[in-house]
C-alpha cells in the first residue's frame, strides 16, 4: 500500500491544485494523508467540503498550533497513514504524470529516493491556479523551464551519495530533495523527523543525515520524478533557512541517529 503525505496549513488553493495534480494519477497510489499544522476552524470547514470532490482516499490529521511545526506534522502524517511505502510532498507542489509511479520503480528496502522540481514564477502560479489542472497544462509548464539546474541536481545528488557511501564525504552533505519517498520501516529506524525542529528549516536536513548513518542511502529520481513548485512568499523572506531559529540546534555535536522527540517519544 502507498500513502502520500502531505503537511499543511491554510494554504488551500496550492493544496487544491497539489490534489488535482494527483487526481491524473491517483491509480498510482493508495490514500492522500494531509497534516494540518494548526489551520483555523473556517479553514478546516472549507478543507473538508473541498476534499469530498476526490474519487482517491483523502485522510485529514489536524495538530494544535504551536508555532511552524511541519517536522510534527509529516511524522503525523506517518502515524495515521496506513501505506508500507511513504511519499512526502509539500502542498505547494505540482506532480506531472508519471511522478509517482518512477518513485515507486526507484524504490528498495534501505534506501529512499529523492526528488526535485522546477520553479514557477508569482504569474505562472497564479495562471496555473485559475485554470483546470491537465497533464497537457503541467506539461506546458513543465517544458517551458529550462532542464539545466535539474540535470545539475542530479549528477551533485549522485556524486555526493557516491563519495558519502565511501567515506570521502561528510554524511552532513546528504540532502532529501524536494520531495522524497521511503519504505516506514525505515523512517522508523531513525525515529523518523525529530519533532524538536519548530520554524523554518533544518528538519529535512536532519533527517537526511540521521538515515545516511543508519546506512540507507538516497537514490535519484530527481529527473524522472517531476514536480513544479507554485510561487509563494518565503518563510524568511529572502534569508536562507540557516538564519532562522533551527540552525544551532542543526549544527549540534554528536547527533543521535535515533532522535528522541520523533514518531515515537522517549519514555513510551
Amino acid at each position: 500500500m502507498v500513502s502520500i503525505v502531505i503537511p499543511f496549513y491554510k494554504r488551500l488553493e496550492h493544496l487544491r491544485c497539489c490534489l488535482d495534480s494527483l487526481s491524473l494519477c491517483a491509480k498510482d497510489f493508495d490514500e492522500v494523508v494531509v497534516s494540518d499544522d494548526g489551520s483555523d476552524q473556517g479553514t478546516v470547514n472549507q478543507l473538508h467540503e473541498m476534499i469530498k470532490k476526490y474519487a482517491f482516499s483523502v485522510k485529514y490529521v489536524w495538530q494544535p498550533k504551536k508555532g511552524f511545526r511541519v517536522a510534527a506534522a509529516r511524522n503525523n502524517g506517518i502515524r495515521h497513514a496506513k501505506g508500507e511505502y511513504l511519499i512526502f510532498l509539500d502542498c505547494d507542489l505540482l506532480v506531472l504524470p508519471g511522478t509517482i509511479k518512477h518513485h515507486l520503480s526507484l524504490a528498495r528496502k534501505g534506501r529512499f529516493v529523492a526528488g526535485h522540481c522546477k520553479y514557477l514564477g508569482e504569474d505562472r502560479s497564479n495562471a496555473v491556479m485559475q485554470s483546470p489542472i491537465s497533464p497537457e497544462i503541467l506539461e506546458k509548464h513543465y517544458g517551458q523551464i529550462p532542464e539545466r539546474e535539474i540535470i545539475k541536481t542530479h549528477r551533485r545528488f549522485i556524486k555526493r551519495t557516491i563519495l558519502i557511501r565511501f567515506g570521502l564525504l561528510s554524511h552532513r552533505k546528504q540532502s532529501l530533495g524536494g520531495h522524497f519517498s521511503i519504505y516506514r520501516e525505515d523512517i522508523e529506524r531513525v525515529n523518523g523527523y525529530d519533532e524538536s525542529y519548530v520554524g523554518w528549516g533544518g528538519e529535512d536536513e536532519d533527517l537526511g543525515i540521521r538515515l545516511v548513518k543508519a546506512g540507507i542511502y538516497g537514490r535519484s529520481g530527481i529527473r524522472g520524478a517531476r514536480a513544479l513548485h507554485m510561487w509563494h512568499p518565503k518563510e524568511l523572506g529572502e534569508k536562507h533557512w540557516e538564519q532562522g531559529p533551527n540552525v544551532n540546534y542543526f549544527r549540534r555535536k554528536n547527533r543521535p541517529l535515533y532522535c528522541k522527540n520523533g514518531l515515537i517519544k522517549a519514555g513510551f
